[in-house]
């Protein structure tokens, strides 16, 4: 269980890290971002939509939160601070792929700004992408409870050193071919045809 909780670890501090650093890596980055909230349709929980900025730095800022959640160790970061970042990525996460499917649905050709620049419209492979990545953080939400909790379990941030680094890599590299997506995808997709001289 705790081995399964550092790979969790490392994949969603891989894909937080990214996503946040393709957000704010310049001025321009940050407005094509914003340009795609006020591009999707409001949250329809909320009475009056925020407006598209605030609604970005809101996002950034709680992207930005889960970094040092799942990243410190557990001196610094306790079972209850880690199931908080799980926690709150699971929700992230689940909002992101509720948008991605409703996008999905209308045929939207906004493009997805989840890791930066890029012109692939959100859809359902991010929808698929995300559920995937919503289940990540709700088993290591679950992991976390279940250590967290049991004293024989010892402590859930701890362990082996390099059994802890390895599952962390292991995560890690599972988190970069989530953030390396739209590419994988492009190389599967058949080329543009040539038209042939008269």
């Amino acid at each position: 269980m705790e081995l399964a909780l550092w790979a969790v670890r490392g994949c969603l501090l891989l894909v937080f890290t990214r996503s946040v650093m393709g957000k704010v890596r310049s001025r321009a980055a940050f407005a094509e971002f914003t340009g795609t909230v006020r591009s999707l349709p409001p949250a329809r929980p909320l009475s009056a939509p925020l407006p598209a900025r605030t609604l970005a730095v809101l996002v950034v800022t709680a992207e930005a939160a889960l970094v040092p959640a799942l990243a410190l160790p557990g001196v610094l970061a306790p079972p209850a601070v880690l199931a908080a970042g799980l926690g709150t990525a699971a929700v992230l996460l689940a909002a992101f792929t509720a948008l991605a499917a409703d996008a999905a649905r209308r045929g939207s050709r906004v493009p997805c700004r989840c890791f930066g620049r890029t012109t692939t419209p959100l859809g359902a492979v991010h929808a698929v992408r995300n559920s995937v990545l919503l289940a990540v953080a709700v088993t290591g939400l679950v992991a976390v409870t279940v250590t967290g909790r049991s004293p024989e379990a010892g402590d859930p941030m701890g362990g082996d050193p390099m059994v802890v680094l390895t599952a962390l890599l292991g995560g890690a590299v599972l988190g970069l071919l989530v953030t390396a997506l739209d590419d994988l995808a492009a190389l599967f997709r058949p080329l543009p045809r040539k038209e042939s001289a008269p």
